[in-house]
């Protein structure tokens, strides 16, 4: 649901067994207090146009747009060169630049309208570079509601997007740590899933506006069990508080306590290590 942080400071009503995931190291830098010597380099903002595609890409290529974007990676079609049926050579072609979105927009959520895009000018180079890699995110099994986190996305392939990418553009990509959410619940099986859809597009909207959400991901509640997981990656926690309380996410939390059989919030830590040489997910510590 939505930005998802509203909830992880409120007790769960059900517990899943806990995950056995690989702790990261904790980063040396208070991002609330002095984020100028973070490696990260938060304050510089550059633009890198140059690989991404304009969001109809994706949209004018799926018959079933919220599935292939929830199933298939459908985003990572705007990110030349990383996608399955991507050409790379397309980086190359000469009219390229005219098929560039404006405003540097890309598809990272299953929303496809403008207010829900992500605006890559808004974002320092690291997580630029992490937001496209991350269009190929794609959950492993149909179990993924249940899987451990770190088992349950194709966290190797996005690494070796990301490698990719920061070859492309000459980078050397620095330790970098981002925070994530992860929402799993059990939905009744006569939910009104369409006012449902509305109240999460109403907090994804919310989340976009304050920025840095690099990527929210949700998938179809089981035929069987009805359970689910919903996520969201953020630059840092500090930045998933400002996206977490408004009005929609009020709203969204309503239905989760009223609506939701079951519900449960992870906060974990995901750190990429130096050149994008390794990954780890591990428990998030304030």
């Amino acid at each position: 649901m939505g930005t998802l942080d509203f909830f992880s400071n409120i007790i769960p009503q059900w517990r899943f067994t806990s995950p056995s995931t690989k702790e990261a190291p904790t980063c040396p830098v208070s991002h609330s207090s002095d984020i100028s010597k973070c490696p990260i380099d938060h304050l510089e903002f550059q633009k890198n146009s140059s690989t991404i595609l304009p969001p109809d890409v994706v949209t004018a290529t799926t018959t079933t747009t919220t599935n292939d974007l929830k199933f298939h990676a459908a985003a990572s079609l705007q990110v030349p060169g990383i996608g399955q049926n991507i050409d790379p050579a397309i980086i190359d072609t000469a009219d390229l630049s005219g098929r560039l979105s404006e405003d540097n927009l890309l598809v990272a959520s299953p929303y496809t309208d403008k207010e829900h895009l992500l605006d890559l000018n808004t974002l320092a180079r690291p997580h630029q570079l992490l937001a496209k890699a991350l269009t190929i995110m794609n959950a492993k099994t149909g179990e993924y509601a249940i899987e451990p986190y770190h088992e349950a996305f194709n966290w190797d392939e996005i690494l070796i997007a990301l490698q990719k990418l920061s070859a492309r553009e000459g980078y050397t990509f620095p330790r970098s740590e981002f925070y994530i959410i992860v929402f799993r619940s059990k939905l009744p099986f006569d939910a009104d899933r369409q006012h449902l859809g509305k109240l999460d597009q109403d907090a994804h909207v919310e989340a976009v506006e304050s920025g840095q959400l690099l990527k929210y991901w949700f998938g179809t509640p089981h035929p069987v069990t009805g359970r689910n997981l919903a996520t969201c990656i953020w630059r840092h926690r500090d930045d998933a508080k400002l996206g977490g309380g408004g009005p929609g996410h009020v709203r969204a939390m309503e239905a989760v306590r009223n609506i939701y059989l079951e519900w449960r919030v992870e906060r974990l830590k995901f750190t990429v290590e130096d050149n994008a040489s390794g990954w780890s997910i591990g428990k998030w510590v304030d």
